[in-house]
């Protein structure tokens, strides 16, 4: 039991009184307001040090327990890319001022990156051992802004899904069928939206290459065919957008002929070598190119010269022939007038990636069609396969550029030749933008001198 020392300091008033709880209980009406506080105050700090006994040994036995479950050592955390914090959104309906896929001159803001990382709990079970992280991803989808997006798009650039000058902060057309792309070919949901099973599975290390294979169906493979019609390995009423056995075959006897391994499969090195300058033809459009040569050469030769004639009319004498006036020949236009003329007739088409007009364009087709306009025969090559045209004049210097030449540009992320337009001179030059999305006429700016690659003269 409690009991107040008898000394007079400590007995509150009763010196000869020894206080206990139960005579404190049983007299507390008759005490004294002054003992009252006293005692009422002594109970109070006792009941905070009981509290703060209890707090004290709560926390050491929780912070042993965190040291116990803890590791020795860190554990190994599979890197897996920094993804960016929610992206801006930007409504329902895009804004028709809005550019494509963002401006190319402005290089993205990449202040701000924010992980969203959580490790997983302690393996148990079938999970036994799995020391992998889990990432939380921010789902993407069209006309969304932000950091986020200038990752996806450098992420898919570097997979070959994706063909736009450079990576920007804003989620367009082209960006939402090059995710569309990735899901076909993991066979995803094809909805072009790039949510957590798509992100998770593009920034790992299962994620694949662009390649066509069996099955797929799209305008890319549209744009493969029509290539394969152009060398010889198609016939143009085979086109019908899906990669079916005779498509294979096709590709097959293509790469055989090139020196590539003959899988069927339209991969990296198979494109590179389809849009260049270096593709063979078939063997039987060489054939029948040379037969036409060879007929050609034939007819042009059996052609007899007509005899002159032997009847000469004499002039009357005094007599004078009048000399014809002659009339001014009118200029013709040149190929490259011809070249830039359609060129500006194509300003504002939109830009579809792989198309070649005469509607819609990429920045390769809208080259190879502007050419078809002026005169030049040439297949349809991608913007490094031109750029590697070795009978058209190398202009290594942008600072040598001609009306008339094309340009070629590489990204600032990539040293690879990844986008070409017509210069018109003046320092201006036009091509098929997918950041505008559309075709567009533009200034040869800081961006396309820094990244300038080199030029070819066709003419």
């Amino acid at each position: 039991m409690l009991a107040f020392p008898h000394r007079k300091r400590y007995t509150f008033g009763m010196e000869k009184t020894k206080l206990t709880i139960p005579y404190i209980i049983r007299n507390w009406k008759s005490l004294k307001v002054r003992q009252k506080r006293a005692i009422l105050s002594v109970l109070l700090i006792a009941a905070a040090l009981v509290l703060f006994l209890i707090a004290l040994i709560v926390g050491i036995i929780s912070c042993s327990g965190k040291a116990e479950a803890e590791p020795a050592e860190t554990q190994e955390i599979a890197p897996l890319p920094a993804l960016l914090r929610a992206p801006d959104r930007t409504g329902e309906a895009a804004d028709p001022n809005e550019p494509e896929d963002g401006d190319p001159n402005a290089e993205p803001d990449l202040s701000g990156l924010v992980l969203l990382e959580e490790p997983d709990d302690e393996p148990t079970g079938e999970n036994q051992g799995n020391t992998e992280s889990t990432t939380e991803y921010q789902q993407l989808k069209k006309h969304d802004k932000g950091e986020a997006v200038s990752t996806l798009q450098a992420r898919l650039m570097e997979l070959g899904y994706l063909e736009i000058e450079e990576p920007t902060d804003y989620f367009g057309s082209s960006t939402e069928y090059a995710v569309e792309l990735f899901q076909r070919q993991h066979e995803l949901k094809q909805d072009g939206v790039a949510g957590t099973e798509t992100l998770k599975l593009l920034y790992s290390k299962d994620a694949q290459h662009y390649t066509l294979k069996e099955g797929a169906e799209g305008r890319d493979v549209k744009m493969l065919q029509e290539q394969l019609v152009d060398l010889g390995y198609l016939a143009e009423s085979e086109v019908d957008r899906v990669y079916g056995s005779v498509t294979i075959e096709a590709v097959k006897a293509f790469q055989k002929r090139n020196g590539l391994s003959a899988d069927g499969l339209a991969g990296e090195k198979t494109l590179e070598k389809l849009y260049s300058d270096e593709a063979k033809i078939s063997k039987s459009l060489e054939s029948k190119l040379k037969a036409e040569e060879k007929s050609a050469s034939s007819s042009s030769s059996s052609k007899s010269t007509p005899k002159p004639s032997s009847s000469k009319t004499t002039p009357k004498p005094g007599k004078t022939t009048p000399k014809p006036t002659a009339k001014p020949t009118p200029k013709k236009e040149t190929r490259i007038e011809k070249f830039i003329k359609a060129a500006n007739s194509k300003i504002g088409c939109e830009y579809v990636l792989g198309d070649r007009g005469p509607k819609t364009f990429d920045c390769s087709g809208f080259v190879w069609y502007c050419l078809k306009q002026a005169g030049v025969s040439v297949n349809r090559l991608n913007a490094s396969g031109f750029s590697k045209k070795a009978s058209w004049k190398n202009i290594s210097s942008i600072n040598d550029i001609q009306k008339g030449d094309i340009l070629f540009f590489r990204s600032d992320a990539s040293s690879n030749v990844s986008h070409c337009g017509i210069y018109i001179g003046s320092g201006m030059m036009i091509d098929a933008s997918s950041s505008n999305g559309k075709v567009v006429k533009r200034a040869v700016s800081s961006y396309w001198k820094r990244n300038f690659v080199n030029a070819r003269r066709p003419w």
